[in-house]
């Protein structure tokens, strides 16, 4: 049945799935991708997720971990394990991102989080991961894709999300996140995308289950990376494709001077030397 209109004189489309999602995060802030991983590929990720937190954890020592609020957080998990770069590139969320940032924009971080039963995780506070950013803008600068490793729920502690909040400049009243937040679910396998200037903030895991998730931001360029990924990758730059290179910040890098930035231009001209 065809939507009566009465002195509407343009409205958006939205003829395809990407552009459904599109939409959503940019006027409401975020969208649920369903079942992006297959229930082998989870228990995959599961696995890899706790080995490669193992390993930092015991790099650290657990109780330094815990003096700087880092306990159940595993950071820059692809330069311990590359098989994470596929997540990074993974075709229905470059998709998504690229038809919201444009052609060309960089993974800026990608940290796994471990939210384990009864334990309150300091991603529980609410934040933007834009920390300390109090503007909006017309068209966002920075899209996240979180996946849903486990199961997000209420019981799980999903992440909370204050919807429209990337349209505004500061954290509303208590008595407005109260009344408006609302709680995130969605399925293991599912990704949530979403504006990253949207407030939200960790639940508390009230299951007898630990839920784990993978975030990962996408920037345009002109943002600094959390992580220099292409710094440190820079001896392996050449066995990945130019995509996978662009993503990970290898043409984003800032010249170390005045003529590492020319021989730069010059290399993309043509020009000798």
């Amino acid at each position: 049945m065809q939507e009566k209109l009465y002195g509407v004189s343009t409205r958006s489309s939205a003829c395809s799935d990407i552009e459904v999602h599109v939409e959503a995060i940019r006027n409401r802030g975020y969208s649920v991708l369903p079942s992006v991983l297959s229930p082998d590929q989870l228990t995959e990720w599961r696995a890899k997720i706790d080995r490669t937190y193992l390993i930092q954890e015991e790099e650290f020592g657990k109780d330094r971990f815990a003096a700087m609020k880092e306990l159940d957080l595993c950071r820059a998990p692809l330069l311990y394990d590359r098989a994470f770069i596929s997540l990074a590139e993974h075709p229905r969320i470059v998709e998504i991102v690229k038809a919201i940032l444009g052609e060309w924009f960089i993974l800026n971080l990608q940290n796994a989080i471990i939210n384990r039963p009864q334990i309150e995780h300091h991603q529980s506070s609410w934040h933007r991961d834009l920390p300390y950013q109090n503007f909006v803008i017309s068209k966002p600068l920075s899209i996240n894709a979180l996946f849903a490793i486990d199961d997000f729920s209420a019981q799980t502690g999903g992440t909370q999300f204050l919807p429209f909040s990337h349209k505004i400049e500061y954290l509303p009243s208590s008595q407005y996140i109260e009344n408006n937040s609302i709680q995130g679910e969605a399925q293991a396998g599912s990704v949530i995308l979403f504006d990253s200037m949207v407030f939200h903030r960790a639940g508390a895991n009230s299951s007898a289950n630990i839920r784990r998730a993978i975030n990962q931001m996408y920037t345009v360029p002109i943002l600094k990376q959390q992580y220099d990924f292409a710094r440190f990758l820079a001896d392996e730059r050449l066995t990945f494709p130019e995509h996978t290179q662009r993503l990970l910040g290898f043409t984003s890098q800032v010249p170390l001077s005045d003529r590492e930035w020319r021989e730069s231009r010059a290399a993309k001209l043509g020009v000798a030397l």
